[in-house]
């Protein structure tokens, strides 16, 4: 019983010496534990950094590829009044539904808002001395003069520009979901790069335009209807590219250059070039989607011209060599439809080999069809007359059955005309016998 006592008064001791915690309940780890959220402050938003004059220049929108909804770009980043916003800073945020520009900022750069197909709204905060919003939703700069952006989700399937814009700026109407048709005021000299790019406009009138930059209407699936105004100097490369609806168009004699891959995969067939046009790039006209060239491609032209020599134009550089039929047209500066062009002995044509030996064969194949009627008045000396057993039998010739037929049946002949001959030549002979006697 005295050993049981001092246990118990060991354990007891023992108890009072160790630390409580260790009898407490386990706390949890130390990645469980939460705290309050708390509100993301504006500056986690943007890449920005602060320029010679002390003001910040927002160079990205983080969150882009997630952010949803309306959005108010702040008056201040850091304690630094935010004055610029670059090149494509808010680019393909396809969350964003609206959003509000400050009155401080007084620069801005190319396509900000490209690829934000769900943009409905922008809003620029009095006073601003810089950006405005022009009649109907667009933002612009420098007074009205550059047109910056058209939100790209707003409702309506026209938009006439104001006469205060003379240049249309990079990625303005890009991916413009509603447009079918944009009227272009008399004011307007320069569309600029991507300018209606991925846009679902179907018609358009450049008309007082003078130059048309780098994929200026590219990928616009729907484009069909494109008239290009006089004027016109300048189609820089890609400018039409991808433009599937586009099936024709009339070049104004006022242009002189065309850039590379121009009107790469569109839906032309043939195109009259102007006498007056002096640059044509490689694959300005007549290659697919794939840069791949279309062997019937035709080109119609006055001859001497740069329509002629593009026609088999090459460049080592860039690994290609064309090979497009040409037609010599009287005035290149009117349209000319293939089934308008007369086929006279002056007109020049560049044919590839394939389309030789398809023209070859078609050839072919009409003299085979009127083969039956132009032997009728064939010369009986020509030595293409058919063979007898053409005309009677032809099937015998691929019989071997019916040729020994044939041939039996010719035997059989010989022999009975044989045995007749010999009866006619006995019957004179008993007659002359019986005359004697």
């Amino acid at each position: 019983m005295k050993k049981i006592s001092h246990l118990f008064a060991v354990i007891l001791a023992m108890t009072a010496i160790l630390p409580f915690p260790a009898f407490a309940e386990e706390a949890p780890p130390e990645e469980q534990i939460s705290e309050a959220p708390t509100e993301a402050r504006p500056e986690d938003l943007y890449k920005f950094k602060i320029n010679n004059a002390g003001r910040a220049e927002i160079l990205d929108f983080i969150p882009s590829d997630s952010y949803q909804g309306e959005l108010i770009i702040p008056d201040f980043l850091d304690g630094y009044e935010v004055g610029y916003i670059g090149n494509a800073a808010f680019m393909e945020a396809k969350g964003l539904t609206s959003i509000t520009i400050p009155a401080s900022v007084t620069d801005i750069g190319n396509s900000i808002f490209f690829g934000c197909t769900s943009l409905e709204k922008i809003t620029v905060k009095e006073g601003n001395p810089y950006l405005s919003i022009l009649d109907g939703g667009a933002l612009a700069a420098d007074g009205g003069q550059l047109l910056v952006a058209y939100p790209a989700a707003k409702a309506g399937d026209t938009y006439m520009i104001p006469g205060t814009v003379d240049e249309i700026a990079p990625g303005c109407f890009g991916f413009a979901q509603n447009l079918k048709e944009v009227a272009i005021p008399a004011s307007v000299k320069y569309i600029d790069s991507w300018a209606f790019a991925y846009s679902n406009l179907e018609k358009i009138n450049t008309a007082s335009v003078m130059q048309i930059d780098e994929y200026g209407f590219a990928y616009c699936n729907l484009l069909h209807d494109v008239t290009l105004s006089h004027g016109l100097e300048i189609i820089e490369s890609a400018a039409f590219s991808s433009c599937p609806a586009l099936t024709q168009i009339t070049l104004p004699d006022t242009l002189y250059t065309v850039g590379q891959f121009a009107f790469a995969g569109t839906g032309l067939t043939n195109i009259t070039i102007p006498r007056n046009v002096t640059t044509l790039d490689y694959g300005a006209f007549g290659y697919d989607a794939n840069l791949n060239p279309i062997s019937s491609f035709v080109i119609y032209g006055e001859e001497g011209t740069e329509a002629q020599n593009y026609c088999t134009a090459s460049d080592p550089d860039n690994d290609y060599q064309n090979h497009f039929t040409f037609i010599a047209v009287n005035n290149a500066e009117e349209p000319a439809a293939p089934e308008q062009v007369p086929t006279t002995e002056s007109d020049t044509e560049e044919i590839t080999d394939s389309e030789t030996e398809q023209s070859d064969s078609n050839i072919e194949t009409e003299e085979e069809k009127t083969n039956i009627t132009e032997s009728r008045f064939q010369d009986p000396e020509t030595p293409d007359d058919p063979d007898l057993a053409d005309v009677i039998a032809p099937e015998v010739k691929g019989s071997p059955f019916l040729q020994i037929l044939l041939a039996t049946v010719g035997g059989i002949a010989i022999i009975l005309a044989i045995v007749l001959l010999i009866l006619m030549m006995k019957k004179p002979r008993k007659q002359k016998q019986d005359d004697h006697k």
